[in-house]
């Protein structure tokens, strides 16, 4: 395994504890991304947001309206209702090919410059709490918030921040890779399935591996004015750690939550979410469509908290996942505290949220 570049590390926020206090550098955008997007990458980025996301409801959207067409069609003209079935023939076949066809990864494919649009688009940047960039080596990352699209999972598998996350395998709910243009995206990047076997497998492999553990649950708890984190009782992660061996790296991303609002839905809708392990939102973005809101992702990413490796068979005890899970929660409370006035400062506009903004922003970690 490869570590960043020297020209990428160049690039990364410099933070360390010095004597008399914190040091901050404000970070800068990562080695050929420009500060802002230009036009016609502004147009790619909305154009591809559209058609990947906007296609979850879009194509099923497009079955229904082309079904009732040909339903509807006057059986008085017969080639006229012919090319109308034939039409949603067509469309619903695309749909179950898209659906079913394998999907390979395609490393070469996400370094096109599409991708670096995306990463110009939201101001990507990166910060080391530690200041320096992590050791070559496996890790374990735990990103968070999840928000209402997990975009800064995908952010993190493209263009040049794959030389910050160096062989990651991002974990997704596998509805993900399922739904078609969705799963060609989640298998071009290299995705697996959020579940414990698949995990297990891509460590053994000697990949590393990012998931969000806050999951469904977190994603509908997204608020416009606080961060809402679900972490207290998730320990899974923790033992599969420990099994391979492999430090775990808390990374909170900031503008991650607020990339799409949500219009809030009942208790009960959380529930039924999780027991289909599939969210049910009623999302919007930029222009009230399904494009993510122009703000800046700031990665801060913490220190790696090492897990020693027991040996085979051996479970470790109550005692030593209650440490390390102590360990990461005050991890991600240091992240949050040290880096979010740095973020409401971000870009030639304060990224604020009411009166309050960042400084004052509250983070909730149930």
């Amino acid at each position: 395994m490869t570590a960043p570049t020297a020209s990428v590390l160049d690039a990364l926020v410099r933070s360390s504890d010095r004597a008399g206090g914190p040091a901050l550098r404000l970070p800068r955008a990562l080695p050929l991304v420009a500060a802002a997007p230009t036009l016609l990458g502004e147009l790619a980025v909305i154009g591809s947001a559209l058609g990947f996301i906007g296609s979850v409801p879009g194509y099923p959207i497009l079955l229904v309206a082309l079904f009732r067409r040909a339903w509807k069609a006057d059986p008085e003209k017969p080639n006229e209702r012919r090319r109308a079935w034939l039409l949603f023939g067509l469309a619903l076949a695309g749909y179950v090919f898209l659906a079913v066809v394998p999907v390979a990864v395609r490393p070469a494919l996400m370094q096109s410059g599409l991708w670096r649009c995306w990463l110009e688009y939201m101001s990507v940047r990166v910060a080391y709490r530690s200041g320096e960039a992590l050791p070559a080596g496996q890790y374990l990352y735990l990103m968070m918030p999840h928000g209402l699209y997990p975009f800064s999972g995908a952010c993190a598998s493209i263009s040049k921040m794959t030389d910050v996350f160096v062989r990651m395998r991002m974990a997704v709910a596998p509805i993900g890779l399922r739904i078609p243009l969705i799963r060609q995206l989640m298998g071009w990047i290299g995705c697996i399935e959020a579940n414990r076997s698949s995990i297990s497998k891509a460590l053994a492999r000697g990949d590393s591996v990012g998931l969000f553990p806050g999951g469904i649950g977190e994603m509908m708890r997204t608020r416009a004015d606080q961060e809402n984190i679900l972490l207290l009782q998730r320990r899974g992660f923790v033992k599969e750690a420990v099994k391979h061996g492999i430090p775990i790296v808390p990374v909170y991303v900031f503008g991650q939550s607020l990339a799409f609002g949500h219009l809030l839905m009942p208790a009960w809708v959380e529930r039924l979410s999780r027991w289909m392990r599939a969210s049910i939102i009623l999302p919007f973005g930029r222009f009230g469509l399904l494009i993510p809101r122009k703000l800046p992702l700031l990665y801060a990413i913490g220190a790696p908290i090492v897990c020693p490796k027991l040996a085979d068979g051996v479970v470790p005890s109550d005692g030593q996942v209650e440490e390390i899970h102590s360990l990461v929660v005050e991890s991600v409370r240091d992240l949050y505290d040290f880096y979010k006035g740095m973020y409401g400062r971000m870009g030639p506009k304060p990224c604020t949220q009411g009166r309050s903004g960042w400084d004052n922003r509250p983070l909730s970690i149930e």
